[in-house]
């Protein structure tokens, strides 16, 4: 489990840095209004990627991972069901492309989402190879899939300058694309020989349980994504282009702990699942509250940095323009933040094949972002629109601990509380000292930021907050080789 905490935290620093070194790229390449199309196409495409990628995986990872069923039967099911969902959003994307310029107020982005129902099928196919190395615990290959992605997705770089110097929205669709059909041919040469480690002589594994399952977690997931990602589209379709650039911008910093909050998503739900079906529950609640801790000590503090130093890092990373969204990125620091955190307590929760509650918050939640944002874009700009996105991630964090805490146990422990308390008075520390002095360089920023995360890990193991054995302890691998019992044996 540790390794597999570790690998897939590095496969989301990949992931996020060469989406930095992109939007680095196209912030200075491209105008505001080509970077606002670009953060445009990319918000839509997120959505529909949590149809086609969060539920299969997260299925997939359940399942196979529980010993319940028949492994090549789970994966042919759920297979077919992820390749009906694919379809459905190709053709939204390829038939449907003038109405998303209609509904945007912008013709231009008809041709570019024809060209993006492309990687609706490539991601959907690469996801069910993750999906299955999840569930057989292979982090690392499923790790090394998702940091080879994004490297190679840096190419789009080369692409835009030598070929599409005038059409860079093109050039990065083409670029993503290409990058993701070479992940998926180099996935499936590593696949062939986990074929013989799938669980072998369980029960049939029902059609309506494959799609139940996929369907469960993308609506949960996308509920997460119209929190995340709808306000783009909002300010996108309220706003001018050039706030749309300023505040796609902002979202591409704030999303940075969301992403890496997803590598503990994808390790808790499995081992959870597999200890539970074991009849360990109390560890399974001992390795919660252990990511908890880590979430709230190591990733918690990022989001603090980024908010509290908003405008010294947009200003350095893009340009002294791009502080307008300074306020924006300071509350969408912590939406993220609290939006992993709600994505972590619910894959808790669904590791019990009980996914009610998630679909009710989903449900509930739905119908409610989209008229917030509108709202909010109205009434007080792109400010307005990341407060009220902050305020909807809290409540839902709140409400799915709450029922974590009912149905599964207190997933924090005291050292997780007092963790939340020293990052609040580091964002109070590092805001004063961010009106105090300006930096310029964007260099000089990140080295402050490493200096800064260091001295306040190190303040968090001297007062005993982190405790290298405990975590240790918590990663051992004797609790993740417990074996699955049979559903048959009434366990």
């Amino acid at each position: 489990m540790s390794r597999g905490l570790l690998f897939n935290l590095v496969s989301n620093i990949a992931f996020f840095v060469a989406g930095y070194a992109i939007h680095w790229f196209l912030g200075g390449f491209a105008s505001p209004a080509d970077y606002g199309i670009v953060g445009t196409v990319i918000t839509v495409l997120d959505f529909e990627y949590l149809f086609v990628s969060n539920g299969a995986r997260q299925a997939l990872s359940r399942n196979i991972a529980s010993h319940r069923w028949d492994g090549r039967q789970v994966i042919a099911r759920t297979l077919v069901v992820q390749a009906a969902i694919v379809a459905v959003f190709f053709l939204l994307d390829f038939a449907g492309a003038p109405l998303f310029g209609l509904m945007l107020g912008d013709d231009t982005l008809e041709r570019y989402f024809r060209y993006a129902a492309f990687l609706v099928p490539a991601n959907g196919l690469y996801v069910v190879m993750l999906g299955i190395n999840d569930g057989l615990q292979r982090f690392g290959r499923s790790a090394f899939l998702s940091t080879f992605y994004p490297i190679v997705k840096l190419g789009t770089i080369p692409l835009i300058i030598l070929v599409f110097p005038h059409e860079p929205v093109i050039g990065v669709e083409i670029g993503y694309c290409a990058a993701m059909v070479l992940t998926i041919l180099i996935g499936l040469v590593m696949l062939a020989p986990a074929w013989a480690l799938l669980p072998e002589g369980g029960a049939s594994f029902p059609w309506r349980d494959a799609a139940h399952g996929t369907l469960a977690f993308s609506l949960f997931f996308i509920m997460a994504s119209l929190v995340l990602s709808a306000d783009t589209l909002v300010v996108k379709a309220e706003l001018p282009d050039r706030m749309a650039g300023y505040y796609t911008g902002a979202m591409n910093f704030g999303k940075t702990t969301y992403y890496l909050l997803q590598a503990f998503a994808v390790i808790i739900l499995p081992v959870v699942a597999r200890l539970v079906a074991a009849g360990a529950r109390g560890e399974a609640l001992r390795k919660a509250r252990g990511l908890f801790l880590l979430a709230f000590a190591l990733v918690a503090p990022m989001a603090v940095a980024i908010s509290a130093t908003a405008a010294d890092l947009l200003a350095a990373f893009y340009s002294p323009a791009y502080a307008t969204a300074a306020p924006a990125l300071a509350c969408l620091a912590f939406s993220s933040f609290f939006m992993g955190v709600t994505v972590i307590l619910n894959m808790t929760l669904n590791a019990e094949r009980d996914t009610r509650f998630s679909d009710m918050l989903s449900l509930v939640s739905l119908p409610v972002v989209v008229g917030v944002f509108v709202a909010a874009a109205r009434l007080g700009g792109i400010t307005a629109v990341a407060a009220s996105s902050m305020a909807c991630t809290f409540a839902v964090m709140v409400v799915s601990y709450i029922e974590t805490r009912r149905r599964f146990g207190d997933v924090m422990s005291g050292k997780a509380w007092a963790a939340i308390g020293c990052d609040a008075l580091l964002w109070c520390v590092m805001a004063v000292a961010g009106r105090m002095f300006d930096v310029t360089n964007f260099v000089a920023l990140m080295a402050l930021y490493a200096a800064v995360y260091a001295a306040f890990a190190a303040m968090l193991a001297r007062v005993g907050i982190l405790d290298v054995k405990e975590i240790k302890s918590v990663f051992a691998k004797r609790a993740d080789r417990t074996p699955a019992v049979n559903e048959k044996d009434g366990n």
